[in-house]
């Protein structure tokens, strides 16, 4: 491929799981924090750190917001479920997981006369975990619920579980 360009990239189903500018900080995890009632979103890439998107994530349920929601595509789903995982045992979490799919088509220009256009296209996975720490809101009939842990079930960390406060992290 090394007689063709890049000419254009175009993410199909892919809203909320790209930016419009991809450009800007690829590779990060980035929150966007709306209003009281909208979720919080972590973007969770191949390049981020688990801890950092952890960290991320419990430091927006601790201040004051119910919901996250963590959204990966491709390399970055088995990530995502780990980060999923690690929250849920730090706190009752109720949970939602959809998986869906985008195309992603990828049109290359020749840089010598008598080549043809070349479109690649092919299917990516995108995850998205919805994460609460209350029911209220939720459908707890998608196929996709899961209701929070056991306090059994769930280690010591950030989150004290039997008096239901963040903990300070040390």
């Amino acid at each position: 491929m090394d007689k063709y360009r890049l000419v254009e990239e175009k993410y199909i189903g892919a809203h909320g799981f790209i930016e419009e500018n991809i450009d800007t900080e690829i590779g990060r995890s980035r929150a966007h924090i709306g209003g009281s009632d909208a979720p919080c979103i972590v973007r969770i890439t191949p390049q981020a750190k688990p801890r950092s998107c952890i960290t991320t994530a419990m430091n927006m349920l601790g201040g004051g917001k119910k919901h996250v929601e963590l959204r990966a595509m491709g390399k970055a789903i088995n990530k995502a479920v780990t980060i999923a995982e690690i929250l849920k045992r730090k706190m009752p979490l109720h949970q939602i997981t959809t998986l869906s799919s985008c195309e992603i088509v990828n049109v290359y220009e020749p840089l010598e006369e008598g080549l043809d256009t070349v479109v690649n296209q092919h299917y990516v996975s995108c995850l998205t975990i919805f994460l609460s720490t209350d029911s209220s809101g939720m459908d707890i009939h998608n196929i996709g619920y899961q209701p929070p842990l056991p306090v059994s079930e769930m280690q010591p960390g950030d989150f004290n579980a039997n008096t239901g406060k963040m903990l300070a992290a040390s």
